[in-house]
């Protein structure tokens, strides 16, 4: 770790205009992932634009602000509402939500606040000196292994899709066409430019694509849903009260989940969702003295998820920075914001902009220390975020993504792609052909695409290569390994609870 370029990234966050940054980021991530249904990866994707205007460091020092709350600000809409702010806190409706109608909520959202804080920062802390040494270990590898990676990392996603495999390949495979739209990076020839309209030799723009694709699509069915909705909360919150006796009488529960947290958040694609459902399963089968109380009020349960979740932003991190492959979701934005200013995300960023790679984790610490003050200071405050009218945030998200669109290529048809994005999101959304392997894809694809070639080209025995590089191999074993999986896990619980069900019988 160079102590003289951290010491300058902190040095220039603490001026006024990192200050606000942090700040508004902070606040802003936490008002949007509270309520649900927008999270803070809608905010990030409406913010793309700005990091054509900004400077790179300040821009990832605000899009990891907006991270940091985000996930923290996901607890709020579980335990008052029970309505999961975001994906990541579903497993906290589960206990937290209890504690409201036993009319003591601030227990529950005091562990939770706690839990984000030493989730988040503890996992930040490990991920500043291991990404140093993980860059270091990668720029020896070759174009073989980084096809591997990209192979494994979008294995890795379908797999994992509950259920959802051949549905999940279905986006891969529309995301590797998407993607190819434009100029070939080896011959540099035109592909699939449609209707003789030049503007497709660029490619679909990042942003655009994922301005319709999440953003405007994510607001329009909220809105449908939520639009008879009469969002009233009527939960008092009394101030923040330090869980001392939660957290002594759960340490374990703790340290573990914030391993799981950790080792998830690691892995490509995954992120808090897998992390939290992980680290709460594990606790409720570790629990053989609680066992009944989990899901009717356990107070472990809100710990486990909460502190799993946040503990996934520092191991998401380290495959982001060291080689280049985003850890979930909320990733895949820092990789647009950095390919806007012609920034490659990977093994070298660490070594050409130290600045960068600092600034994110300065960022993010100090993003964990003003959540936390606001979240413990202004608990009281929390029923009035959930009491904003939908209609007013939907609008302003909206308008914001289409001008974003726009200005992403100053064009028409920036905004031309943002719009068949969405009727694409919608079309998905009703087909329950799940997003993140298509966003993992199309960020990868080209990556994939560029490093298959070169292995090809400049191997002698062609496509052997990939399979007698050791790490190569092992890449390719694993995702073909947890595709398999996904694939049979489905049938195997389905025969699971026909026995059991036969059984009972």
């Amino acid at each position: 770790m160079d102590m003289s370029i951290l010491a300058e990234s902190f040095k220039n966050l603490c001026t006024v205009q990192g200050f606000v940054f942090v700040v508004l980021g902070s606040l802003a991530g936490v008002l949007l992932g509270a309520i649900p249904g927008l999270g803070s990866s809608t905010l990030l994707v409406v913010l793309l634009p700005l990091a054509y205007k900004m400077e790179p460091a300040m821009c990832m020092a605000l899009f990891i602000s907006v991270v940091i709350g985000g996930m923290s600000g996901g607890c709020i809409g579980s335990i008052l509402l029970g309505i999961p702010g975001t994906s990541s806190s579903l497993c906290t409706v589960w206990d937290g939500y209890e504690f409201t109608k036993q009319g003591n909520p601030v227990r529950a959202l005091s562990a939770a606040v706690t839990a984000n804080f030493l989730g988040t920062v503890p996992s930040l802390i490990l991920a500043i000196f291991a990404v140093k040494y993980l860059a270091r270990w990668a720029v020896t590898l070759g174009p073989w292994e980084y096809a591997g990676l990209c192979f494994m990392a979008v294995l890795m996603v379908v797999g994992l899709s509950k259920g959802n495999v051949v549905k999940s390949m279905i986006g891969v495979g529309l995301a590797i066409f998407l993607s190819s739209i434009g100029t070939d990076p080896i011959n540099a020839t035109g592909r699939f430019v449609l209707f003789g309209n030049l503007n497709f030799l660029k490619g679909l723009n990042l942003i655009s694509v994922m301005l319709g694709l999440f953003a405007a699509k994510i607001i329009m069915l909220e809105y449908a849903r939520h639009e008879k909705q009469n969002n009233q909360i009527t939960v008092k919150v009394d101030g923040y009260k330090i869980p001392l006796k939660d957290f002594i009488e759960n340490k374990w529960c703790f340290i573990r989940s914030w391993i799981t947290g950790v080792f998830i958040g690691f892995l490509p694609g995954l992120g808090g969702p897998v992390a939290a459902v992980m680290a709460y399963s594990n606790e409720k089968t570790l629990d053989k003295k609680h066992k009944e109380t989990w899901g009717h009020g356990n107070i472990a349960g809100v710990i486990s998820c909460e502190t799993a979740n946040n503990a996934g932003i520092g191991g998401a991190l380290i495959p982001l920075i060291a080689l280049g492959i985003p850890g979930d979701a909320a990733c895949v934005q820092f990789i647009s914001a950095l390919n806007v200013k012609g920034i490659q995300v990977g093994p070298l960023l660490i070594q050409e902009h130290p600045e960068i790679v600092y600034m994110i984790f300065i960022g993010a610490i100090l993003s964990g220390i003003v959540v936390l003050l606001y979240e413990t200071l202004g608990m009281k405050t929390f029923p009035s975020l959930l009491k904003i009218p939908y209609h007013y945030l939907y609008s302003m998200v909206i308008i914001l993504a289409l001008t974003g669109a726009y200005m992403s290529t100053n064009n028409l048809f920036g905004l031309y792609v943002a719009l068949g994005s969405c009727i694409l999101g919608v079309i998905m959304d009703v087909l329950e052909i799940p997003s993140l392997p298509f966003l993992m894809t199309f960020i990868l694809s080209p990556m994939l695409e560029e490093n298959l070639r070169k292995g090809f080209s400049y191997a002698e025995n062609g496509w052997v290569q990939f399979f007698t590089r050791p790490i190569s191999l092992a890449c390719i074993i694993i995702g073909i390994g947890v595709l398999v999986y996904g694939i049979i896990s489905p049938v195997l619980e389905r025969k699971k609870a026909a026995k059991k069900a036969a059984e009972a019988n």
